[in-house]
């Protein structure tokens, strides 16, 4: 007579089997991670600067900040200095690469350069698409340029008037303040390249005043006494503060940057260029000195 099954030194020969299967399954499905998949992650800005040595640094041309010449291509200015501070600081070279206003932000997310370096008014539209850093400049904002003999004008309210027509330059800063504090007033908003263009807009008639940041006006008003003068330049209507603008998301390099520009304030590296470059220093207003 055979012996009976021993049914108990079967089940665990099975389940070890099936338990094998299932294993081999899910490493099949999910295969485990190497080395390389754990540590490989994106490289920061500042990562791929600090191993070329290289800055790129997109500009348009906004005097005094920064400023080209002509002849010879050559780039001075506030921003320049700062950048060429920071860089040398660093062991870097710069690579300056020249954008315009309407193509900036493209040029910048499509990894055309790293930042920008004239200082950017941080708008909630252009939040939603880069990363600004703390801000370096403080504008003086709506500032004007009127006629030399134009008489009607005491206060920012005169201007909202449906028999007053505004120039201000199209996508600016100004546009907006003079569509929200001056909604009586025919606002002419001008797709120009320069903002001389607009002041210009005064100086022919077409327009009854021109508002732009203090120092824009400052220059323009200075340089031409004989026909037009500022008003609102030394309590302007809106101060408004600006910094470099980078890749959205991009935190170390975001960090590196703040820093820099608190050592440049700090230092009094930063009241010096206004010094240099006949700036008003609107942080005082803001009470934002060190």
């Amino acid at each position: 007579m055979k012996d009976p099954i021993n049914t108990s030194s079967k089940k665990p020969h099975n389940y070890l089997v099936w338990l094998a299967i299932i294993l081999a399954l899910v490493s099949f499905f999910f295969p485990r991670p190497n080395k390389s998949n754990v540590d490989s992650r994106t490289e920061s800005t500042l990562e791929k600067i600090d191993g070329t040595k290289i800055m790129r640094i997109g500009y348009e041309g906004y005097p005094p900040y920064t400023i080209e010449n002509p002849k010879t291509g050559k780039l001075t200015g506030y921003s320049v200095d700062m950048a060429e501070y920071i860089a040398k600081e660093s062991g870097w070279q710069i690579e300056w690469i020249k954008t315009t206003a309407d193509t900036k932000i493209i040029d910048l997310e499509s990894g055309k350069f790293d930042l920008m370096a004239e200082p950017i008014f941080a708008t909630i539209p252009r939040a939603a698409r880069v990363t600004f850093t703390k801000p370096y400049a403080y504008f003086g904002d709506a500032a004007a340029i009127v006629k030399v003999n134009e008489n009607r004008f005491n206060k920012i309210g005169d201007f909202n008037n449906k028999n007053i027509t505004v120039a201000v330059r199209l996508g600016y800063s100004d546009q907006k303040f003079a569509e929200q504090n001056l909604p009586l007033a025919n606002i002419k908003a001008m797709k120009v390249d320069d903002v001389n263009q607009v002041f210009q807009d005064v100086v022919s008639g077409n327009s009854d005043v021109a508002l732009a940041d203090v120092e824009q006006v400052k220059k323009f008003s200075n340089e031409h006494t004989d026909i037009v003068k500022c008003l609102f330049c030394d309590n302007p209507p809106s101060l408004i503060g600006a910094g470099f603008i980078i890749r959205k998301g991009d935190f170390t390099f975001f960090n590196f940057l703040n820093v820099s520009i608190d050592y440049l304030e700090s230092n009094s590296i930063l009241d010096n260029l206004d010094a240099k470059y006949s700036v008003t220093a609107f942080r005082d207003h803001l009470n934002l000195t060190k």
